[in-house]
């Protein structure tokens, strides 16, 4: 397979794909892994052996084939195994006790340039073995007899056409010795074309005496098809002229499907070997190639054709003075196998033969080694720049270790003791594997790589002395001694482990950011839905005097506000949004808790509280303080299932060095720690150290996100405090969450809201109001005019500078959204600041991210406004722009 394929497939690939192709295959094919077991066999194999493919799969061959001769089995596989193909012929018994003789051929699968398996075709020649057997022992009959018994003679009179056969002819051709019409009857048996062919010969034989020899088909009487070769010659009298034609019939039937098969084979063949993917000739002792597949043509940069019959020395004469003919001579006397390599200078490349013994003088096999020698050459460079710098290595900030071939530890430097703990004394003469290997089949791949190859190179997983896993970046060297023999292998290794921690951080933050856009741009949409909602809610509500339906509203407009709560909550953990910073009463905060954790935990488990009172207060948000409290109660409650015991502790602390958390490093001075334990099934180290990460969840699917805690982190942080997790297997969990205590010490109260008698009203001020949202507008609109105010309205910021600027009427404020089609509210506002500086500007966006609409007041607006907002939140800006507005111009004047 070339190379492209096999950096996309895999040997499972390879395998399936072969099942796929090879199942009805006429010949054996199977595939061996590295240790010679059966991955693959497919139908006609399993035929062969009377066995299954499951009896196959896992055990070896040369122990599944009965082999008589396996050490043979075992030398070929060993060849194909190390790169080399091999072919041979092979008998043994079938699983019933049946013998066989095969003829097998062995190529390497690689990928990657590695072999990774073994495939093998086997041709079953038991009956074609035999039968040449067969055919020898005939000849020897043959010359002892004289003749066979599928001999016959025949003659033909040439004035009567007459035909005559003998006894043994009729025999053959199934005709009884009383046949009546011998001639009629000896003509009818050839098909109508071979007939005709025959005759011809026959009359050419009766009218120039010239004698003829051919092959031809015959039907005998009881219908059997058979081969016949017809010798012929002319019967002359004394005169000289030819009175009759005589000669003699032989069947070669089992002749002819002997041939057909051995072409069949020899075809086969043919395609196994020009699938190879190095190059394959065979050379007589005459030195003639008598046979090279396509990729020896290629290689020599010649064809088939022309190489085939030719003197390989005549067509390549430099090869001979590179050593290649010296080695092949030597495989002949020797009877044994020789490589060689060297280099082809009128290519400029590198090749290796590996030449074969036969009979019939020398099968070679060569592949294409220069770039292993230009790997090879750079490995002696290398080798001789790190002796150069040997006096250095000590004090490189590199791991560096040289190991023998057995890996074993020869030298261990400064670096190396740094990295991995073990000092040169205790590391020197121990087994590389026992010292920083977790996975030793890791350690094994790379060591075959750097033997093979002379270098490998790439990140692999270690472990120090503590058994901490480190990533390390590999470069080792195949050192060689002056013979070129490998010796030992030098490895450089870069400890990378906090690089690819911090590689991890970078992509969990853009994933973040990605979460963080698309969060916003529905918050943004959510946010523009509740506005109406939650202003119609109020509108309605200030005119109702039936109780019922009063309590019905209001709670709706809690629920409203909920909604707005938890867009409000995605973003401060998508986008950071810093959420309210005012006085947090925390026994109130722990109060909301427990009145929580006593409806949503099961009967089975107890509460348990234990907290000092009264508690300092701390600087925050109370809502986003209580999703993080009701997340670590959630969370014990999945723990524990339906029974257990969960313990809510408060007190106050002062922060040493050893409390600094895994999640945040908490500055010194005094938090307020709130526990949360339980005795569920605990988590083991590995897990704990990951609970904070985004998405990482050990629930089940479709009972967790991965974002409970990661949130919950990310307040923690905005408040500036930390959170810490202690846990062990089937010993629960406990969590701690630290808050600073607030510089008073003391816990606030937020302002209570204006009643709805208190809200301010207007005095006929005209408020154009600029949202691309219709509802929006309508309700904004009714609103502020049930509140004393005019309003004009405008879809998107071209409408509403069309307004101003031709309307006739004078435009005290402006309430513009800021995300709206044709011209949104940030190029609005611009544009009014320099046309119009004396129209007060209100900003309001479904998306206040980071606090932006706080670093937008100051840019040609005078207050923001996050969407939803109330009536009561509305009313108040008006009036406080208008305030500020007038009081400004009173001050210009």
């Amino acid at each position: 397979m070339s190379e492209s394929t096999a950096a996309v497939l895999t040997l499972d690939d390879v395998v399936r794909v072969l099942r796929i192709t090879a199942h009805d295959s006429p010949d054996s094919i199977f595939v061996l892994d590295r240790e010679g077991v059966f991955l693959m066999a497919n139908e006609t194999l399993c035929a062969a052996l009377r066995v299954d493919e499951c009896t196959l799969i896992g055990h070896r061959f040369e122990l599944s084939a009965r082999s008589t001769d396996p050490e043979r089995i075992l030398e070929a596989f060993r060849s194909a195994r190390s790169g080399t193909a091999a072919r041979y012929r092979g008998s043994g018994t079938r699983s019933d006790g049946e013998p066989f003789v095969a003829e097998v051929t062995q190529v390497p699968i690689r990928l990657d340039g590695e072999v990774v398996a073994v495939l093998g075709t086997a041709v079953d020649i038991t009956a074609s073995d035999r039968d040449d057997a067969e055919a020898r022992q005939g000849e020897d009959l043959l010359r002892l007899a004289g003749r066979l018994a599928r001999f016959g003679g025949w003659s033909v009179d040439a004035s009567t056409r007459q035909v005559s056969l003998s006894k043994d002819a009729r025999t053959m051709l199934g005709l009884p010795d009383d046949t009546p019409d011998l001639t009629a009857a000896a003509w009818a048996l050839h098909p109508d074309d071979e007939r005709e062919r025959v005759a011809g010969e026959l009359e050419r034989c009766l009218a120039t005496g010239d004698s003829f020899d051919i092959e031809s088909t015959m039907i005998t009487t009881s219908g059997e098809r058979l081969t016949i070769r017809t010798v012929g010659e002319a019967v002359v009298d004394a005169q000289g002229v030819v009175i009759a034609a005589r000669g003699a019939i032989c069947d070669i039937s089992d002749t002819v499907s002997a041939r057909e098969r051995e072409r069949e084979l020899e075809a086969r063949l043919a395609g196994t070997l020009n699938a190879i993917t190095d190059g394959i000739f065979f050379l007589d002792h005459e030195w003639t190639i008598t046979y090279v597949n396509e990729r020896g043509a290629e290689m020599s940069r010649s064809t088939v054709d022309a190489m085939v019959g030719a003197v390989i020395w005549q067509l390549f004469p430099a090869a001979a003075d590179a050593g290649f003919r010296s080695s092949f001579e030597q495989a002949i006397q020797s009877r044994e196998r020789v490589v060689h390599r060297a280099l082809f200078v009128p290519f400029g490349r590198w090749f290796e033969s590996t030449a074969y013994p036969t009979e019939r003088g020398v099968a070679v096999y060569f592949r294409d080694v220069t770039d292993e020698e230009a790997i090879r050459a750079e490995a002696l460079a290398s080798q001789r720049k790190i002796a150069q710098q040997a006096a250095l290595l000590d004090s490189a900030s590199d791991a560096m270790i040289v190991r023998d071939l057995d890996n074993r530890v020869q030298y261990w430097n400064a670096a190396a003791t740094r990295l991995y703990g073990w000092t040169a004394a205790e590391a020197e003469g121990q087994w590389v594997g026992d010292l920083i290997y977790a996975d030793l089949g890791v350690l094994e791949h790379a060591t075959e790589q750097v033997l093979r190859d002379g270098y490998f190179a790439d990140e692999v997983e270690q472990r120090d002395k503590n058994g901490r896993s480190v990533v390390v970046d590999c470069r080792w060297q195949l050192l060689t001694d002056d013979d070129g023999a490998p010796r030992a292998i030098f490895a450089i290794n870069t400890d990378i482990t906090e690089y690819r921690a911090e590689q991890e951080a970078r992509q969990r933050a853009q994933r973040l950011e990605s979460l963080g856009t698309l969060a916003g741009g529905i918050a943004h949409d959510l946010n523009n839905v509740l506005t109406p909602i939650l202003m119609s809610v109020q509108l309605l509500e200030s005119d109702e005097t039936d109780p019922e339906r009063a309590e019905m509203l209001a709670s709706m407009e809690t629920a409203v506000k909920r909604g707005a709560e938890m867009v409000r909550q995605v973003l401060s953990f998508a986008r950071g949004v810093e959420g309210r910073r005012i006085a947090v009463d925390v026994d109130r905060l722990l109060d909301d808790l427990l009145a929580f954790a006593r409806d949503a935990l099961p009967r089975g488990v107890t509460l348990d509280v234990d907290r000092v009172a009264p508690l300092p207060g701390t600087i925050g948000d109370p809502t986003q303080l209580l999703q993080v409290l009701i997340n670590l109660v959630t969370n014990a409650k999945d723990a524990m299932g339906t029974s257990g015991r969960l313990r809510i502790s408060a007190e106050v602390l002062d922060i040493v060095d050893e409390y600094t958390s895994v999640s945040h490093a908490a500055a010194a001075g005094s938090y307020i720690a709130i526990a949360v334990e339980d005795d569920g099934h605990g988590m083991p180290a590995e897990v704990a150290a990951k609970i904070f990460e985004p998405f990482f969840t050990t629930k089940s699917p479709g009972r967790g996100t991965g974002l409970g805690l990661a949130t919950s982190l990310s307040i923690m942080r905005s408040h500036g405090g930390f959170m810490q997790v202690y846990s062990e297997p089937e010993h629960g969990t406990r969590f701690i969450m630290g808050l600073p205590v607030a510089a008073d010490g003391a816990a606030g109260q937020p302002a209570a809201p204006a009643s709805r008698s208190a809200m301010p009203r207007g005095e006929g001020e005209l408020v154009l109001v600029i949202d691309d949202e219709e509802t929006i507008r309508t309700v904004t609109s009714r609103t502020l005019e049930v509140h004393g105010y005019r309003t004009l309205t405008a879809a998107n910021g071209r409408e509403a500078i069309d307004i101003i600027e031709h309307g006739g009427e004078r435009v005290d404020l402006v309430l513009t959204d800021m995300m709206m089609p044709v011209m949104d509210g940030a190029a609005t506002s611009a544009y009014l600041e320099e046309h119009h500086p004396s129209i007060p500007i209100i900003a309001a966006s479904g998306l206040n991210s980071g606090g932006s609409g706080e670093r937008s007041v100051g840019m040609g607006i005078a207050r923001f406004i996050a969407k939803p907002y109330t009536t009561s939140l509305l009313l108040t800006t008006v009036r406080d722009t208008l305030l500020e507005h007038r009081s400004t111009d009173q001050e210009g004047s």
